[in-house]
């Protein structure tokens, strides 16, 4: 038995990848915690059963799913953002159609964020149209209430109230700045989850079997050399004494700041391979990193560095 004519997919598979997104989107709703790890979770079995499945299918089971997912959240008395896992599940069709064009690691990445934003921009703009409010008037009026959710949440975590009170005076300046630093956020938001979703599709795609793109051995990935003078301009605007070089400068730096990032990760992995680390030990270190804010600009600054030093010693190998 097949759900569509002419297809070659049961129909158990069909109803099974329904019912796993369906738990998957209801799961991250209810659970607190996950939600914010929402970009990392929701998209990799969409990308997976869109892949196995086929596009028509694929997308009949992203829309059953979000249906009966939202459905039964609002019955439960959830108040759910359908927006928020409508773009969360179309990053997995989307990275499964640049995926097969088998393209390098870069492109992937950027023609995926591309899509992505360009998707998001669209459904930006049809609720300004039905809101009757300008764009950036729905974007500011969201910046000041996250950052007023987010002081709320830090009295309610032990943190003394001087520093409460101190957050909540100055609640309109940390959103305005945040405003300002809008495009950087939301491209490194964005090419951080693609490239985190890469990395989980590629194993389970292995461990299931199927086909994936072989993007070589991303330990020696790096950026373009050149791209330090792009470090010194963005310096050079941020100690401008006008707002609009010093707002550029700052999305610039935290653009650059993302993919040196990547560039150290890069090399910590490399040696890590190279001293055959423990799996427990390499995770270990990957926490770490990610909750140690300091340990981020380290390995950022390694990544910077290895320009001049070639930690890895590429240039020789290229030689």
């Amino acid at each position: 038995m097949f759900c569509l004519p002419g297809g070659s997919v049961p129909c158990k598979d069909f109803f099974l990848a329904v019912a796993v997104t369906s738990a998957i989107f209801i799961t991250v709703a209810v659970i607190s915690v996950l939600g914010v790890f929402g970009a990392v979770i929701v998209p990799v079995p969409m990308l997976y059963y869109y892949s196995k499945l086929g596009r028509l299918r694929g997308i009949l089971v992203f829309a059953l799913s979000l249906t009966i997912a939202m459905t039964i959240l609002r019955a439960l008395g959830f108040q759910t953002a359908f927006v928020y896992f409508f773009l969360l599940g179309s990053l997995g069709p989307i990275l499964s159609e640049v995926l097969r064009k088998n393209y390098s690691i870069e492109k992937t990445v950027i023609y995926s964020v591309g899509i992505f934003l360009t998707l998001s921009l669209a459904i930006l703009f049809y609720l300004s149209l039905i809101s009757g409010k300008v764009p950036w008037s729905i974007i500011g009026t969201h910046i000041s209430m996250t950052v007023k959710e987010n002081i709320d949440l830090y009295s309610r975590t032990g943190i003394s109230m001087e520093y409460v009170e101190l957050l909540r005076e100055n609640a309109a300046q940390i959103a305005s700045v945040l405003f300002g630093l809008l495009p950087a956020l939301v491209f490194v938001g964005s090419a951080f989850f693609v490239w985190l979703n890469i990395l989980e599709g590629k194993w389970l795609f292995r461990k299931k079997g199927m086909w994936y793109p072989d993007f070589g051995d991303l330990s020696l990935w790096k950026t373009l050399d050149k791209m330090v003078w792009l470090v010194v301009i963005s310096g050079v605007f941020i100690m401008i004494p006008l707002d609009g070089f010093r707002i550029l400068g700052m999305n610039i730096m935290i653009a650059l700041f993302f993919i040196y990032m990547l560039q150290g990760l890069a090399i910590i992995n490399f040696f890590f391979n190279r001293k055959n680390v423990p799996l427990f030990l390499r995770v270990f270190g990957y926490f770490l990193i990610f909750a140690q804010q300091f340990l981020l600009f380290i390995v950022a600054g390694l990544g910077l560095i290895d320009a001049w030093a070639d930690f890895r010693k590429l240039d020789k190998k290229s030689d």
